[in-house]
């Protein structure tokens, strides 16, 4: 069950006792106050000054107010501009609450009011009501306060000791224990909680009145748990620690301090000392101290401003820290450089001149922006390209593996070298109009489609060729046909004469 609580503060005074009954508390507080003060501590605690509208209430005053001498505010005020009513219950007083209900008066005397007044009681004038200036500051007050979502006693056997909210400590005869009050039962020296009429067992949330622990309480998820210091064991009740029999730290004989190490216990030191030889007392300063007098100070390494933007001193060190906008670089941890994880920003200008501006390497310059350049465009990598801000990652294609940042070659499969791809982050630093020292995928597409065009042209040159051959052949095959011809027309000619 989780817990949900707004621990009250009291603003120093001095709690004396209280009672709880018939839904209601009444707490008697020992500091000398106005009536509008006590008024307003009561109310800071949600409740308001003590209200006596009964016989069984006057008897619980009585109780309270038993052996307390001084007198102590109730919460009856007379506010009217007209004189008092003597004859009237309550003369004209009301309660603080803003009512004059009442079934029950103990005036000491039967005057006439006619400034504002305030009243209070004391044990010594038999808990009579007496009217005094409300400015006076007078021993004492009582709060009244709801006591809702109250507990029955947590034993009727056993002897219990109840710490409230309120502050006072409860009595065992007590019927209605308010909520939030913290029940020890006794002798096991177990810690319960009132929470909504329901006692709830130690340990509890760590951040309400240390989850009933004794020494140290500690979150283990969504548990909780109580821890002790070292030489301490935890009791069997959970929550109170007890010295350990044999004290592992009594056997270390630590000069200084004895601490927990995991389970076991070693000796250390104050700040800046550093342990001896024997590894129990302390001596010298560790580095990044010096001795003053008999302490051990730290010294300010940040004085000789090592660092190029902002030092940060720590204990026995320090360390530099870069402006928005910029990284540590890598080379001398003293010195920061230009860093944008976007595509696009603002230059770092001189404000006396816009014109001279810088960027972070993997930028252009233009109208005062940093623009990121594009090294995939100039093909830096042999397979896939990613461009990133100020640099890009090559990466290889399955079966091949990257070398030299940007190189991608043919896997051994026989030796151990991994056949997934991967990728390695390149931050540029050279000009983007250097060339590449090898022949992209884009240019090597480009020479695979002239040599196919060139193939194409030499076909077609080699075919109209053929052709023109083709027709001088049949034009020389006719023309013999044609003097054959002619020459036996002339030999028939010869025979016929």
């Amino acid at each position: 069950m989780a817990l949900a609580l707004v621990v009250l503060r009291v603003r120093g005074e001095n709690i004396s006792d209280g009672f709880c009954t018939d839904g209601k508390c009444f707490v008697v507080h020992v500091d000398s106050s106005s009536f509008d003060a006590a008024q307003l501590v009561c109310q800071e605690k949600g409740g308001h000054l003590m209200t006596v509208r009964s016989q069984k209430v006057a008897d619980d005053l009585g109780g309270l107010l038993n052996g307390a001498s001084g007198n102590f505010w109730l919460g009856l005020k007379y506010a009217d501009n007209q004189c008092s009513n003597p004859n009237d219950g309550l003369k004209g007083f009301k309660w603080v609450t803003g009512d004059n209900t009442t079934h029950y008066v103990n005036w000491k005397n039967d005057l006439t009011v006619c400034s504002p007044l305030c009243v209070s009681v004391s044990h010594k004038d038999g808990l009579k009501w007496t009217e005094r200036p409300c400015n006076d500051k007078i021993e004492g007050y009582l709060c009244e306060y709801d006591n809702t979502g109250y507990c029955p006693p947590l034993s009727t056997d056993a002897s219990v000791s109840y710490q409230t909210l309120y502050g006072f400590t409860a009595k065992e005869e007590l019927k209605e224990i308010p909520q939030f009050t913290n029940g020890t039962l006794l002798p096991l020296r177990t810690r319960h909680i009132c929470v909504e009429g329901y006692w709830l067992k130690a340990p509890w949330n760590c951040e309400v009145f240390n989850g009933g622990c004794e020494n140290k309480c500690v979150q283990n998820g969504r548990s909780f748990a109580c821890i002790c210091p070292p030489g301490f064991e935890l009791d069997n009740n959970g929550v109170t620690c007890s010295q350990q029999d044999d004290d592992p730290c009594d056997l270390a004989k630590c000069v200084r301090k004895c601490t927990r190490v995991g389970n076991a216990f070693a000796c250390t030191c104050q700040s800046g000392f550093q342990l001896g030889a024997d590894v129990k007392s302390c001596e010298h300063c560790k580095p990044g101290f010096h001795i003053e007098g008999s302490v051990c100070v730290d010294d300010d390494e940040c004085e000789p401003e090592p660092c190029e933007h902002e030092c940060i001193n720590t204990d026995g060190s320090y360390y530099c820290q870069c402006f928005p906008g910029f990284i540590e670089s890598t080379e001398d941890m003293h010195k920061c450089k230009m860093h944008c994880e976007k595509s696009i920003c603002p230059a770092d200008c001189d404000p006396n001149n816009n014109a001279l501006c810088n960027c972070p390497d993997g930028f252009l310059l233009e109208d005062q922006f940093c623009v990121d350049i594009d090294e995939c465009d100039s093909g830096f990598c042999d397979h896939a390209c990613e461009n990133t801000p100020g640099g890009f990652k090559c990466s290889c294609y399955e079966g091949y593996m990257l070398t030299d940042t940007n190189r991608c070659i043919k896997e051994d499969f026989e030796g151990s070298g991994s056949s997934t791809p991967f990728d390695i982050f390149i931050p540029t630093s050279r000009s983007p109009t250097d060339k590449p020292t090898s022949i992209s995928a884009g240019s090597l597409l480009g020479i695979m489609v002239c040599i196919v065009v060139c193939i194409l042209l030499l076909v077609c040159f080699a075919h109209c060729i053929m052709k023109r051959l083709s027709k001088m052949h049949h034009y020389d095959v006719d023309k013999g046909h044609n003097e054959i011809y002619d020459f036996q027309q002339v030999i028939t000619e010869k025979h016929s004469t």
